[in-house]
């Protein structure tokens, strides 16, 4: 796997011995890299599930889901306005986040996952929106409730966010 590995990088490194270095090389290597982290962060989780009494396999995937936490939290924040983006279509949508924030964010407090999972579903179904892959990757067991906790906050923050903006514009008023 190493001497792949180094042959991958080859392109890159002979970049370093002409002096002609390109950004779109560098960038196009570092989504490949991060899309390999994410097939092998999957595949580790079938594998644990398959090899449910080889302890090393879940660990490898909880080491490896660890490290890609801080990636999900930013995708998580990203998704949210991602989900403003298209005011007239997202509207619905919005106003029913909007309405549900304070809950949502209370049962995660709360650790009562299940709930939130339901109450977030129930939000894009009723929207005829596909629930995002990134959304499903927090409900996870795999991740810890205090990580839990962090994705979801993340997702939801721009929701509050802009409620408690709205509350302090009132009260000043």
């Amino acid at each position: 796997m190493n001497i792949q590995s180094q042959e991958w990088l080859k392109p890159l490194e002979e970049q370093f011995q002409n002096s002609e270095l390109k950004y779109e090389d560098f960038e196009k290597c570092f989504y490949e890299l991060k899309n390999a982290q994410n097939q092998l962060q999957n595949m580790l989780e079938h594998a644990s599930e398959i090899k449910r009494d080889e302890k090393r396999f879940k660990e490898l995937y909880r080491r490896l889901a660890g490290k890609n936490a801080s990636e999900l939290i930013e995708k998580l924040a990203r998704l949210r306005f991602a989900l403003k983006k298209d005011k007239e279509k997202d509207k619905d949508l919005e106003k029913a986040f909007e309405g549900s924030g304070y809950r949502l964010l209370e049962q995660t407090r709360a650790g009562r996952k299940d709930d939130v999972y339901y109450g977030i579903l129930r939000i894009f179904v009723a929207n005829n929106r596909k629930f995002p892959d990134d959304l499903i990757e927090v409900f996870k067991p795999i991740y810890s409730e205090g990580m839990f906790k962090v994705f979801i906050f993340s997702f939801l923050s721009g929701i509050i966010g802009k409620e408690m903006q709205i509350e302090k514009t009132k009260e000043g008023e």
